[in-house]
């Protein structure tokens, strides 16, 4: 996912335009303030956001003509409108006409009016349907058959355990200590989380996801999975919809609406420094763990290398976060 940094001269029209956001419901509240400064902090800047006036949609489409930064403005809006839990119909209206007057349309923006307008069922089904597993599961079964899908499906289902697949995975217990796959063994463990294979697992494609935990040093905590998705939104391509990771990760970890079968949703968990700090660490990652990376071949190499060799940065020490 691009992160672009706006040119002083633009800048100040894009934070006019969120500030307008952030007002539509008649308060500006800790959870916007804070969302402003983790913003800012993400690209270095210190601006005083009190003094920012609001901006009518054809002057900022005057200004902001980039259509790059267009689309990240829209995003951050759409962020900006739910960090406090909530999305009310005035500030997706507002996005809407800020969206309308820069030419961009997404299927973010759908999803937030659904919010919006308490349709949560439709909500739910916008997000559910860009699910990034559905792609990989298509991608594996034409790489490994029918076969191979089936007994998936019947290991989820709890009707078998496909032994062969868990052998594989229980396996990697026997590298050496500080491995990738070692670490993926231990993380496993650790959380009380099935191998992939074992009767009543979750489908296979979800160990790239655990891995992308393993690489990035998230934990499995409503915050650390709402981090983990940023992560994987940064390292997902433009044309590959990354902003649906993080919709995803507002819907059931911040809104409260569950969108799998195994975690009830949550309230809360978008902290905005962590998660744009997670966001900034995965466009910095020179390799999508979703999307065109076979772990299998680096399961023995140990972890550090691999977080050095993909440009994963480390993350802060708890002191200095």
């Amino acid at each position: 996912m691009e992160l672009l940094l706006p040119d002083p001269d633009v800048l100040p029209y894009g934070l006019r335009a969120m500030k307008a956001v952030a007002l539509a419901n008649g308060t500006f509240d800790d959870s916007e303030r804070t969302f402003f400064d983790a913003a800012l902090s993400l690209f270095g800047l210190r601006i005083d956001v009190d003094a920012l006036e609001p901006i009518e949609p054809e002057e900022l489409a005057r200004h902001v003509v980039d259509r790059g930064l267009r689309r990240q403005l829209v995003r951050a809006m759409v962020l900006l409108s739910v960090v406090d839990g909530e999305a009310s119909p005035a500030e997706a209206s507002l996005v809407e006409r800020y969206a309308n007057a820069l030419g961009i349309a997404s299927l973010d923006l759908t999803t937030l009016r659904h919010l919006a307008d308490g349709h949560l069922m439709n909500a739910r089904f916008d997000i559910a349907r860009r699910f990034w597993a559905r792609e990989k599961a298509v991608e594996l079964t034409r790489q490994k058959g029918l076969g191979w899908l089936a007994r998936s499906v019947a290991a989820m289902a709890g009707l078998r355990a496909d032994r062969e697949i868990g052998d594989r995975w229980r396996g990697l217990g026997s590298l050496p200590a500080g491995t990738l796959g070692r670490s993926y063994f231990e993380f496993m463990y650790a959380n009380d989380f099935s191998f992939p294979g074992e009767q009543g697992s979750p489908p296979e494609v979800i160990a790239f996801h655990d891995l992308t935990h393993v690489l990035s040093g998230y934990g499995t905590d409503p915050a650390g999975e709402m981090c983990v998705l940023a992560f994987h939104a940064g390292c997902r391509r433009e044309e590959k919809d990354p902003f649906s990771f993080l919709m995803f990760g507002l819907a059931q970890f911040h809104m409260g609406l569950q969108l799998t079968p195994v975690s009830p949703g949550r309230r809360g968990a978008f902290d905005p420094a962590p998660v744009m700090l997670a966001l900034r660490r995965g466009a910095g990652c020179r390799i999508d763990p979703t999307d065109g990376w076979d772990p299998w071949p680096v399961m023995h190499r140990p972890l550090d290398a691999l977080r050095l060799e993909y440009g994963i940065a480390p993350l802060p020490s708890p002191s200095s976060s």
